[in-house]
């Protein structure tokens, strides 16, 4: 019984520290807060890309940015404060 206990709980430590070492970082949605008039202002497109979008609004005084080509900020480059 003691070989069972000890090995049940040798194979629970395992799932755990398995389980909390998983790589699979889920990235959440950038959405736009505050004013998005001020912050939506640029026109982009999927050619366009987002590093080029980041650096205008790096340019603009925002921390980051990003060209959104669906509904309902379609094809707008959203910058980050």
């Amino acid at each position: 019984m003691a070989i069972t206990k000890t090995s049940m709980t040798l194979l629970l430590l395992i799932i755990m520290a398995a389980s909390i070492s998983n790589c699979n970082v889920l990235a959440s949605e950038i959405k736009p807060t505050g004013r998005i008039g001020d912050m939506c202002k640029q026109i982009c497109s999927e050619t366009y890309g987002n590093g080029k979008c980041a650096a205008d609004c790096r340019k603009a005084g925002f921390s980051s940015g990003q060209c959104f080509t669906s509904p309902p900020l379609e094809n707008k480059c959203c910058c980050n404060k």
